[in-house]
């Protein structure tokens, strides 16, 4: 899992450059009096930041489910063991870390998006988009390594109660001992 986030994160970053980019060369295509390389570029950044937006929700919200998922399935698996206490704590600790960032970074990438449309329609002045878009950015940057490090203990912690089950349950059920 750590591995497809860390490459789906790394999209997420490179879709926002090309955002600002693109933020950048509609501002010059206006400063210049070009209104129609203006508006295709605008085409481009709304397209655009529509992905991101979708992107960015993905990336954090699949990271929540997937602590979700995983967290009940090791919390079904320290009852077999009888470690509830300390698996279960690991599992609250990984949420805990991840979640707040998980949950804010697409809000706030999403209110760039949304606001980006004010701007167009000169609803508010530009600053405030692009203000919101470089929280966007900075909150997920910040986001990214929290939840990387957490989905790398989180795997350490299902190949450690993997094998505890292999060699504790596993084995009686099956007349012997292995390993």
């Amino acid at each position: 899992m750590h591995r497809i986030f860390a490459g789906l994160a790394a999209w997420v970053v490179l879709v926002f450059l090309a955002e600002f980019a693109l933020g950048l060369t509609i501002g010059a295509a206006r400063a210049e009096g070009d209104l129609e390389a203006a508006q295709a570029w605008f085409t481009w950044h709304m397209l655009t930041g529509i992905f991101l937006g979708t992107l960015c929700c993905v990336v954090h919200i699949m990271t929540m489910f997937h602590f979700v998922g995983s967290g009940k399935e090791i919390k079904e698996a320290a009852e077999v063991l009888g470690d509830d206490h300390d698996l279960a704590r690991q599992v609250r600790r990984f949420k805990a870390q991840t979640f707040p960032w998980a949950t804010f970074a697409p809000i706030v990438t999403g209110a760039a998006v949304i606001l980006g449309g004010g701007a167009h329609m000169r609803a508010f002045p530009g600053w405030i988009h692009w203000a919101v878009g470089g929280a966007a950015l900075a909150l997920n940057l910040m986001a990214f390594p929290i939840e990387y490090k957490a989905l790398r203990a989180n795997l350490d912690l299902i190949e450690e109660v993997d094998r505890r089950l292999r060699r504790d349950v596993m084995p009686p059920l099956f007349g012997g001992r292995s390993e």
